[in-house]
């Protein structure tokens, strides 16, 4: 049997450019865009100046490019999941598996949070053409998704409401700063409390989208209940 740090040398080397992204994703989220440098990701890194800028032209572009890579990965993670309910019970089912793949992406990795709260409340100047160009399409995915799943339940100008809403719970409620901890009894490190707060989205995903009080005619449950 091969030794462990035998296997860990033998394990395959990130691309330079997948360590770029993954060094500049933790660069952002810890300073932000004005207080991040390109020098200090690619010292980070274990690159020079100049393979940075070969894939990047530019500290702008290779932000943008950390937050395509970042919604990318959700979306393939969720992607298959996504389809029309055809009852109550199957609408519950995925949302249950959706939102706990959502929540549990973003709680692996604490940068993400912290990446996408800053990008909430920090503006770093480049055209509204390029912003939709990268943000655009992963918020139409799950704006698409979420008109096509509730149906007639959510009327069309609540959907981004409702999605801006849990994007907002799930990234506050996973800083680790002391207000948050006071208010949630704990950070997302403790596993009972992530435990309970993965619940506690679900329930609100559910409730957001009218399915706390929808029956189903298939399951035995709901009918117990009604009668």
């Amino acid at each position: 049997m091969k030794a462990a740090a035998q296997k860990a040398s033998e394990a395959p080397r990130p691309s330079t450019k997948a360590r770029i992204l993954q060094v500049a994703q933790e660069v952002f989220a810890e300073r932000g865009f004005d207080g991040a440098s390109t020098r200090e990701i690619a010292g980070r890194a274990g690159v020079n100046i100049s393979s940075l800028h070969y894939h990047w032209d530019s500290k702008e572009t290779l932000y943008l490019a950390v937050f395509e890579h970042v919604f990318r990965q959700l979306v393939d993670l969720v992607k298959d999941e996504i389809t029309r309910p055809t009852s109550a019970a199957q609408a519950r089912e995925m949302i249950e598996k959706t939102m706990g793949i959502t929540f549990d992406f973003l709680a692996d990795d604490p940068t993400i949070p912290k990446l996408l709260i800053r990008r909430l409340i920090e503006s770093t100047g480049e055209s509204p053409r390029r912003e939709r160009g990268v943000m655009g399409p992963t918020w139409r995915t799950f704006e698409n998704w979420t008109k096509e799943f509730s149906g007639d339940r959510l009327a069309s100008e609540e959907v981004s409401f409702v999605l801006l809403t849990v994007q907002s719970v799930l990234l506050v409620s996973m800083l680790d700063s002391p207000h948050v901890a006071t208010m949630l009894g704990g950070t997302i490190e403790s596993p009972a409390l992530r435990g309970r707060l993965r619940s506690r989205v679900i329930d609100l995903v559910e409730k957001l989208m009218g399915l706390e009080d929808l029956e189903d005619p298939e399951d035995p449950e709901d009918q117990k209940e009604k009668r």
